[in-house]
């Protein structure tokens, strides 16, 4: 795991090495080690936390056979050891244990499409000296980040914005139409980023650039929408079950190879307590794991909870504490660390849980995030397909969403859907009604965030705020990340997943998960993200659709026997630090730079507005709240990390 950075030059000329300062604004993501390329085109620098072939036949930037390929590489492939088999057998020879020469050999034998061969969590950089051509790619499903910005003459690319701007030669400026899409989502969904002109490689895609081919576009290589068929799998429920559990236990042990100590990101619940118990199991010593919790141990500390699995595992318990002033003080620490304005509450825990592992020389974490995301974790989701297949089913819903959409219907929608005295099957129907009521998303698109109530409670709230920069935003430019045609109804869950893949889990809880563990040297795995674990779970529903089972069917049922009934049992908690604290806490000590602060400079924000909802901040309730922490965040995000 890395830090990479570079520039492509259209046009060749004598140029020097990057400098200790530009490898510095990554160093945090690489302790162990530097390195530069230089030619008359191209520019490639690198920082290096060593995980595997910890020797210095490691290194990077490193080249291959001729010196014709160079890479620099951040990530890890899992199943290097079986590629470099594969390429053994082809007549290639190694000198190294390092994934990174089977990145460069693969690319030599398979070129752009050595992707497709990749196990693993990747954002590299490769030069053909020969062919003059740049090659970006970045994993299937965005755990490794990967920026670019692009003029005539110069393309620069980093693995943060912090390593990306000190190699521009001028400040881009905030783009109000992505800062508007960020205080929906509370965060820049990519390939948007919030400054003009840059941008990211998605997830899932290469750019290939040449001097003949200089304004290429990024292609999609893979999609959770539509992954590889896996052939000869079961249609019985406990073949499904036991392929699932299967699926699951190979990706855990592909992601303990590492020539460094491997550890355990631990909660109370049942994503993080499978990967920590299969982990065990193959682990010869035990492994430390790693939890969070709050001052006086409120109910949803759930400390207690990983303590219990973890002994029940012979792990080794280690508990981190977190006072509401901390989060205050280490604000703007923690803005500069995330890189990005990413409004997740429970960042500051993110980041506690690798600290604490670095404290301790650990440099490999295991986590359970993608779960929620692979299994219809969230309610929400499973709502809103069910609700697009119904509209599917009986198009004159949507025609009637006008009519039904009066807030007076919504209220009783919502009352019913929270309602504990209303039977789970009318709970479920007010909840796709709700959804289909929906008079905010385009009608060609299907329904989706309006299904969460914090990215509907920007509508009424951003007028009020907004200044003259924003005023020409279209209506449904909120809706451009989700944009990707119509289905037919049998395609909808799996379409579902793909707009949750695309948006909420790479712009949020995979950025947020890189750089609060990357921030502190500490590389972050995720089992339930391996592409051989995704492709069979859409493989097998695509047989047999899951989505109204109910929360986590499969996944609770296949670790019967891993995970005790209390766990599997246990209602989903999620991450509960103690939000409002710690949000009142921030906007009160930092709220006064919005006056007069870049945002209204940029007229982003009406300053007078701006001031007199801070002064009756008191009396509003958690949609204000929450809307104008985004803002503290967006302004601080400015200050510290783009410098202006």
């Amino acid at each position: 795991m890395c830090g990479i950075l570079g520039r492509f030059y259209r046009q060749p000329a004598h140029r020097s090495h990057f400098t200790k300062k530009d490898l510095a604004t990554l160093a945090h993501r690489g302790p162990d080690g530097s390195g530069v390329y230089s030619d008359s085109h191209i520019q490639f620098g690198h920082t290096r936390l060593a995980v595997i072939d910890l020797t210095e036949s490691g290194h990077q930037p490193m080249t291959h056979g001729d010196g014709r390929y160079v890479v620099t590489y951040n990530g890890e492939i899992y199943n290097y050891r079986e590629i470099r088999a594969e390429l053994e057998a082809k007549g290639e020879r190694f000198i190294s244990s390092s994934d990174t020469e089977v990145l460069l050999a693969a690319y030599k034998v398979w070129g752009r499409e050595c992707v497709s061969h990749f196990r693993g969590m990747f954002a590299f950089a490769l030069w053909d000296e020969r062919e003059k051509s740049l090659f970006l790619a970045r994993d299937r499903c965005g755990e490794k980040p990967l920026f670019y910005y692009r003029d005539d003459q110069c393309l620069a690319f980093a693995s943060e914005l912090k390593g990306l701007l000190p190699l521009l030669t001028f400040r881009p400026s905030l783009d109000p139409s992505v800062v508007d899409m960020y205080l929906h989502y509370q965060y820049a969904p990519e390939p948007f980023t919030l400054l003009h002109g840059v941008h990211k490689v998605p997830a899932g895609h290469t750019l290939m650039l040449s001097l003949d081919n200089w304004y290429a576009e990024p292609v999609r290589y893979w999609s959770v929408e539509e992954p590889a068929k896996i052939t000869g799998l079961p249609t019985d429920t406990p073949g499904i079950l036991r392929c699932i559990r299967e699926g699951l236990e190979e990706a855990v042990k592909l992601t303990l190879r590492s020539d460094v100590p491997v550890g355990v990101a631990l909660s109370g619940g049942i994503d993080s307590g499978a990967i920590a118990a299969l982990a065990q199991k193959h682990s010869s010593e035990p492994m430390h794991a790693f939890s969070v919790g709050y001052p006086g141990r409120p109910h949803y500390d759930e400390r207690e909870q990983a303590r219990n699995l973890a002994e029940q595992l012979g792990m080794i318990v280690h508990e981190v504490e977190l006072p509401v002033d901390s989060f205050v003080e280490s604000f703007p620490q923690l803005v500069r660390i995330m890189d990005e304005p990413i409004a997740d509450p429970a960042a500051f825990g993110h980041y506690s849980v690798p600290k604490a592992a670095a404290d301790l020389g650990i440099k490999v974490l295991l986590t359970g995030l993608g779960g929620d995301e692979l299994f219809w974790g969230y309610p929400w989701v499973a709502q809103v397909a069910a609700a697009n297949q119904a509209i599917a089913r009986a198009p004159l819903l949507a025609s009637a969403a006008p009519f039904l959409g009066f807030e007076s219907t919504r209220v009783l929608l919502r009352k019913v859907t929270n309602s504990p005295l209303a039977s789970a099957v009318l709970r479920r129907w007010a909840s796709v009604l709700l959804d289909i009521v929906d008079t905010y998303t385009p009608k060609e698109q299907l329904r989706f965030y309006t299904g969460a109530p914090d990215f509907n409670d920007v509508w009424w709230i951003k007028d009020s705020v907004y200044g003259p920069a924003m005023h020409a935003i279209a209506a449904d430019n909120p809706f451009r990340p989700t944009d990707i045609g119509p289905r037919v109804m049998e395609e909808i869950p799996a379409a579902v997943i793909r707009m949750l893949f695309d948006t909420w889990l790479v712009s949020n809880c995979l950025s947020l998960g890189d750089r609060v563990s990357m921030g502190v040297g500490v590389e972050a795995r995720l089992p339930f993200l391996d592409v051989g674990l995704i492709e069979l779970v859409m493989t097998l529903r695509s047989k047999q659709p899951d989505h109204t089972f109910g929360q986590k069917a499969w996944l609770r049922a296949a670790l019967k026997d891993v995970l005790p009934d209390e766990v599997l049992m246990r209602p989903k908690a999620g991450f509960q630090p103690p939000v409002r604290e710690w949000l009142l806490g921030v906007i009160t000590r930092y709220g006064g730079n919005l006056c007069n602060g870049n945002l209204a400079k940029a007229g982003v924000l009406d300053e007078k507005k701006i001031d007199s909802n801070l002064q009756g901040l008191l009396k509003q309730g958690w949609p204000w709240l929450f809307f104008m922490y985004k803002l503290v965040l967006l302004e601080m995000w400015q200050r510290e990390v783009v410098g202006t």
